[in-house]
């Protein structure tokens, strides 16, 4: 009976545990369903702020999306194929005016040192052209460098091809102005050289010819300077919307 007693006593405190433990097992479940509680709780006051400020964010979207339209209209593209090729044949016209520039001046001070060693001349004329004669060799000599200058810029990204460009534009001015100048210079000694040989020679004809001649040239020289001149703003104004 004793050994029955002990043995039921036992299972009483199994059956006591027992109880104990499926009570803290519900208080749990109790707790994990009040959390489950409170986080739907949550959700459900995330999705009521989300649908309160749905229609601000909607305003705001629309609104970055009007600016970044308005961006891409008032920024040009830059057709890269395009802007190397303009480079290239660009860098070809460089060197072959550069080459023009360089033989016409050293072909006219052949010819005025010619005349210098191997023409009768008299003592005016004589100083004259051998005054002459270095001038429009050192004129090619200074545009071949100009130029040689400009195609051996680095064009390594778009960036420096515009830059290229707008130092090309600035150089093209640069460079008829100087010419404009010298024209002008030269175009004053003909004229003083033709009015001695006038009054002195009666030669017209030969002089006066030279003077139409030298007054066309100044003039398309004038006139190129001129246009170029009132285009260069833009054309640089165009290249800076570009970067």
């Amino acid at each position: 009976m004793s050994d029955n007693k002990k043995a039921m006593s036992e299972n009483e405190k199994v059956i006591s545990e027992d109880k104990e433990a499926i009570s803290e097992d519900k208080k749990a479940i109790s707790e994990d369903k009040k959390l489950v509680s409170e986080y739907r709780e949550g959700v459900r006051d995330q999705e009521s702020d989300t649908s309160a400020n749905s229609p601000q964010m909607s305003e705001l979207d629309k609104q970055f999306s009007q600016w970044q339209s308005a961006y891409k209209d008032a920024t040009p593209s830059v057709d890269t194929g395009s802007l190397i090729k303009e480079i290239k044949s660009a860098r070809f016209k460089l060197k072959l005016k550069g080459a023009v520039d360089l033989l016409l001046g050293l072909a006219v001070s052949v010819w005025c040192l010619t005349l210098v060693l191997f023409e009768p001349l008299s003592t005016y004329q004589l100083l004259l052209f051998t005054a002459l004669a270095p001038i429009p060799a050192a004129f090619g000599v200074w545009g071949y460098r100009v130029r040689q200058k400009q195609w051996k810029a680095q064009t390594l990204d778009v960036h420096s091809m515009l830059s290229f460009k707008q130092t090309q534009l600035q150089q093209q001015l640069h460079y008829w102005k100087i010419s404009l100048y010298g024209c002008a210079v030269l175009w004053c000694g003909l004229f003083v050289l033709a009015i001695f040989n006038v009054v002195m020679f009666n030669a017209y004809t030969l002089w006066g010819t030279q003077l139409v001649i030298n007054s066309v040239v100044v003039y398309i020289v004038y006139r190129r300077y001129k246009k170029l001149n009132a285009d260069l703003p833009s054309a640089l104004k165009k290249i800076e919307d570009m970067k």
